[in-house]
């Protein structure tokens, strides 16, 4: 009876954690302000990127080094839609209204750079040095047609004087 009463016990006690451990408040995911300075930070991230394994493939660095940093790119590639979120679009940043208005030219823009960069990645694992010429080539104008389309251009420097 006494061991009936502290399984009993026992088994209320957990239900009680558990349904208040369930009853706690969910961490919010990222605010808008989060999402653009990450896709700030990841766009900065990718233009070092780009313009790292360009300069190292014209240096000659075997393509085996550049694996890391272009399988990167790819990743981000991959990523970075999702960092355009609805919620973002009144959030200060260089991102034109064509982003939510355009959404499929932006979702196809946004392939050819995720196809572009996976290229990239595969043509440095196989050492494939034309591949990987032909799809840094096509990086770099990935990039641009959709900056082109979708970001204002930076403003002007301050002049001098």
């Amino acid at each position: 009876m006494i061991a009936a009463r502290i399984v009993i016990a026992g088994a209320l006690v957990a239900t009680g954690w558990a349904a208040t451990a369930n009853s706690a408040p969910h961490a919010a995911g990222p605010s808008p302000q989060e999402l653009v300075a990450a896709r700030q930070a990841g766009m900065v991230m990718s233009a070092s990127s780009l313009n790292l394994l360009k300069g190292a493939s014209a240096n000659g660095a075997p393509l085996k080094n550049l694996t890391f940093p272009a399988s990167g790119l790819a990743k981000w590639a991959a990523a970075m839609p999702a960092l355009f979120a609805d919620n973002t679009r009144g959030v200060a940043s260089r991102a034109t209204a064509k982003v939510w208005t355009q959404k499929a030219d932006f979702a196809a823009k946004a392939k050819a750079f995720a196809d572009s960069t996976k290229a990239l990645a595969d043509a440095a694992k196989a050492e494939d040095k034309p591949a990987f010429d032909a799809a840094l080539a096509s990086t770099a104008a990935s990039c641009k047609g959709c900056h082109d389309t979708y970001q204002t251009p930076p403003a002007p420097p301050p002049k001098a004087g």
